[in-house]
This record gives C-alpha cells, sequence and structure tokens, in this order.
C-alpha cells in the first residue's frame, strides 16, 4: 500500500543516517565526474588504482552523463534523508537499487582488469552499499508501535500545548 505524505516514523534516526550514508559519496563522485571528468576518468577512486580508466577508452559526454545523474541521486538520497517522507525514501532507494544491483553484477563479471585487492575493494564497497539500500528499504516499510510514536513528529514539530 503506498503511504503518500506519511513520515518515516520508525528507524528515523538509521534511516536518516543511512540515506546521508548513502548521499556524501554519490554526490562527491557525480560531481567530480561531472566538473572535472577526464580527472575523474583518469583518477578514480586514486591516481594509484584507475578503476575506470582500465575498463575502456575516454568518453567525455558519456562521464559528464553519468556525473550529472550520479549528482542528481544523491542530491535525491540526501533529500530524502531531511523529508524522510516514506514514499520519498522507498522511491529514491528503489532507484538506487536499479542502479546499484546491474552496477555489482557488471564488476563482479568483469574482474580481469583489476588486482585482487583491487577487486576486493571495489566489490566490497559496492555490495555494501547495496546492502544498505537493501536494509533501508525494509526499514522505511516497518511503522513504529503506537506506544512509542513520536506526536511532534507526527504533527511535523508543531506542539499544541497538549503535553
Amino acid at each position: 500500500m503506498i503511504e503518500v505524505g506519511k513520515p518515516v516514523l520508525a528507524y528515523r534516526k538509521e534511516i536518516r543516517s543511512g540515506l546521508f550514508g548513502l548521499a556524501v559519496p554519490v554526490i562527491v563522485i557525480g560531481a567530480w565526474a561531472l566538473i572535472a571528468p577526464r580527472n575523474w576518468y583518469d583518477n578514480f577512486p586514486l591516481d594509484s588504482a584507475n578503476w575506470i580508466s582500465s575498463l575502456g577508452a575516454y568518453q567525455e559526454h558519456l562521464v559528464r552523463d553519468f556525473g550529472s545523474l550520479y549528482l542528481a541521486l544523491g542530491l535525491l538520497l540526501l533529500f530524502a534523508g531531511v523529508v524522510l517522507d516514506r514514499l520519498l525514501v522507498q522511491s529514491v532507494l528503489g532507484a538506487s537499487l536499479v542502479f546499484q544491483v546491474p552496477h555489482l553484477i557488471f564488476h563482479a563479471a568483469n574482474t580481469e582488469p583489476f588486482s585482487a585487492g583491487n577487486n576486493a575493494v571495489n566489490l566490497g564497497l559496492l555490495a555494501v552499499g547495496l546492502l544498505l539500500t537493501v536494509m533501508l528499504l525494509g526499514m522505511s516499510t516497518r511503522q513504529a508501535p503506537r506506544t512509542t510514536v513520536d506526536r511532534e513528529a507526527i504533527e511535523g514539530g508543531i506542539s499544541y500545548g497538549t503535553r
């Protein structure tokens, strides 16, 4: 059932922290690729690793498109963490899964250009992001028990003097 305009009440702090945790690296990577596409292509994640340039020829248009889309996803994750509207949180996490699952599958199937250490770090980080997203999605579907519902959270922080 879709709950439009319903705030996330259960696991608020965990969901907010998780969304921010997902958002920050996505925003940084997206902004880097958008603002300095050649530098990102040649140096991501570090000068010594070259995870992107090892996979194929540079194409500025594709790098900038990736950067802008990644930046947009990151900003939406950040916004969802601030607002904590259930439908928004679930939608952005679903959209993130649409990116993350095939991204992880691609890298798991294309390990040959990288060292064992780089593969372990890359696949580990991708798996952690995917696991966190699935966990947050699960938490966002849970309702807070009646006894622990924060009245201020329901009323948008407005106090009516009923305490």
